[in-house]
Parts: structure tokens; sequence; C-alpha cells
């Protein structure tokens, strides 16, 4: 499955007036990106992908993923390092990397024999204005009965999570509320699920940006 919009890439900046006879940097393609986060209903088209599989999946507890790049550069999933403590990808991963300016959907479903809902984690890998190697940790959890969904992220560098699985799991994810924020120097995340049996999971990964001059 193809990421959805169109990268927002150097090109796409040098077209525009405001970048007119300026060096473009990783952090203008990072702000040109959360402005057009909306741009040609590309936010819907990954969502309708999501409610597609969705129903075609039928009843039962799912999860709706939704992640965007606004790093200004490509983000690409870490294989080793995805995690599903319950439930699956349903029918179809996604891209295994996508570029600034570009959506995933996909869904994740809980076991098909078993008393807990969706519960994962997935790594996706950049890089900051540096040229630093960094890591985004999303995580996820839609658990059955009374107790709240929740989401969780955060920003680290290169190989950081591995080692933290269960505390993440145990300690950080089914602790969190329904909307976690992290950033370091350069970049940052923010992640967020609704309150039914399946929600939307959103999550931004972005480089941090100032106003134009």
């Amino acid at each position: 499955m193809s990421a959805f919009g169109v990268p927002i890439t150097d090109e796409t900046l040098k077209a525009m007036s405001r970048y007119k006879g300026k060096t473009i940097t990783q952090e203008d393609r990072a702000r040109e990106a959360v402005r057009l986060i909306h741009s040609e209903d590309k936010n819907l088209n990954a969502l309708n992908h999501a409610l597609t599989l969705k129903f075609n999946y039928g009843n039962g507890v799912s999860t709706l993923c939704l992640l965007y790049n606004a790093t200004g550069d490509t983000l690409e999933i870490v294989d080793g390092q995805k995690q599903d403590w319950h439930g699956s990808v349903e029918k179809e991963e996604p891209p295994r990397s996508f570029d600034n300016g570009q959506w995933v959907a996909f869904l994740h479903t809980h076991p098909t024999s078993g008393t807990y809902g969706c519960e994962a984690a997935r790594v996706y890998r950049g890089k900051n204005i540096k040229g630093d190697v960094r890591d985004f940790l999303v995580a996820w959890s839609t658990p059955w009965g009374s107790i709240q969904n929740a989401a969780y992220t955060e920003v680290r560098e290169k190989d950081h999570f591995p080692p933290h699985w269960d505390y993440i799991k145990g300690q950080k994810l089914e602790q969190a509320g329904k909307i976690t924020k992290d950033d370091d120097e350069y970049l940052a995340s923010t992640v967020s699920i609704g309150g039914i049996t399946s929600p939307e999971f959103i999550a931004i990964l972005q480089h941090k940006f100032s106003p134009l001059p």
C-alpha cells in the first residue's frame, strides 16, 4: 500500500514565493509539511482507507492507525523493533517508508482468541537537521472493559527502545492518557487516541521549525 499525499520536497518549496532566493533546509520542508497537513484531502484519504479496512474486518476491537510525517525527511519503520503485545495488523502492512508530507494508514486488530483488545508499538527512524539518527516510538492500547484507551510516544537515540519494552508497555503505555507528547532539541512527536472500541490513533512526527523571517 502506498502512502497518502504528494511528498513535500525542495522542488515543492522552490515553487513558493516565500522561499524565492532562500537556501531550503529540512526545517523549511517540515514547516510546509505541517502547514499542508490537510492539503488535497490526503488526511481524509488515509482515514477512509483505514475505515475501509475496518468495514471489511467487521465487528471486534481494533485501532485505526494514522501517522503523518512532518520531519522534513523520509521516515523508515524499524522492522526488528515492532511490538504486537496483543493483536496484529489486518490484511496489509503500511509502506516501509514514507516521505515528508505523507500519511500512512493501517488497521490493528485484536487477537481472535484473547481477552484483551489491541496493544502494540512501532518505531520509525529518521534524522534531524544535524544529520543525527533518531527513533520515534508510537504505541497504542485499546483494551476491553473499563480501562481507558492510551497513546504513548518517545523520541530517542538510535536503538534506544529494545532493552526497555517491558517498562514501556507496563509503566508508560498502560499508564498513559489519550494524548502524549515528547520531544528533544530538534524533533517532536504527538500521539492521540479516541475513546471508543475502534478508535483513531493519530501520530504526528515532526521536525521543529522557526517562523520565516
